[in-house]
């Protein structure tokens, strides 16, 4: 299993909603149900899709390969002087923070400071993780991000050409989230349905420009996910229209030369 899909399975693990303040029903007069309470979402800036220009592709897929073969060197060819780190748990509850990280003197430095930015788990006895282990961790990630691209910008990466949608909410406005809560958000309006069946009854929908809080809803199949509406009612929705907002990936930039550069990376921990 790819590292993109490992982390979108774990994403999408159901998880019991947290108590919010502020009822915004996204259907008029929607009743809540007993024991949950109606929540604000969180207002969501999403980055807009992007066609990547040729060069780009070209210069995604000499990374990918480099990054499989495992040169290092020429992976960290690619990368620029500095370069954006960009850092968020698995839950809105947290706002996506950004530093910048370099220069380095060497591909190996480069690559073991960033790869422990993508290792999860605690740390092994000692406090200290194998630089080898990290090094692998990152190439890994790479080499997954630009397997299959969803090419877009991320607000936090001015002009950058990423290899997904990024989103930027302030997890303090409009919503109290705990730290046990995930999100998700919509490219597109989309229905909720009060069962996993695509002729069940639509009880809400979820629209864009917001972070919902997923929940959980016993029996559902394959292909879909419980969301909890702003009403504080449960229904189903489906995986392929949804987006988490916690990502892994990196972005591109135009370089001096004209050429294109590593200019950040995403990640997303527990």
């Amino acid at each position: 299993m790819s590292m993109r899909r490992a982390v979108f399975r774990l994403l999408s693990l159901p998880v019991v909603a947290a108590m919010c303040l502020g009822p915004v029903g996204a259907i008029a007069g929607a009743p809540a149900e007993d024991g949950l309470r109606p929540y604000r979402p969180l207002t969501a800036e999403v980055g807009a899709a992007l066609t990547p220009p040729a060069d780009l592709l070209d210069a995604a897929k000499q990374l990918r390969a480099a990054t499989i073969a495992k040169d290092t060197r020429a992976v960290f060819a690619m990368m620029g002087d500095k370069v954006t780190i960009i850092s968020s748990g698995l839950t809105p509850a947290a706002r996506r923070d950004a530093e910048r990280k370099g220069p380095w003197s060497h591909a190996e430095a480069a690559l073991a400071e960033i790869g422990g930015y993508f290792m999860e788990g605690d740390l092994p006895v000692g406090g200290t993780v194998d630089p080898a282990a990290r090094i692998t961790q990152v190439l890994e990630m790479i080499a997954d991000a630009t397997e299959q691209p969803e090419w877009g910008r991320d607000p936090l990466v001015k002009g950058g050409f990423c290899t997904y949608r990024g989103v930027r909410w302030d997890a303090g406005a409009g919503a109290t989230i705990d730290s046990g809560s995930r999100g998700i958000y919509v490219p597109a309006p989309t229905p909720v349905r009060d069962s996993a069946a695509a002729k069940a009854a639509v009880i809400g929908t979820l629209k864009p420009g917001h972070i919902y809080l997923q929940d959980e809803l016993d029996g559902l199949p394959d292909g879909w996910r419980g969301v909890r509406l702003p009403s504080g009612r449960v229904g189903a929705v489906r995986d392929a229209q949804v987006r988490d907002p916690a990502v892994w990936g990196l972005c591109f930039l135009r370089n001096a030369k004209g050429g294109w550069s590593i200019a950040a990376f995403s990640s997303a921990l527990l």
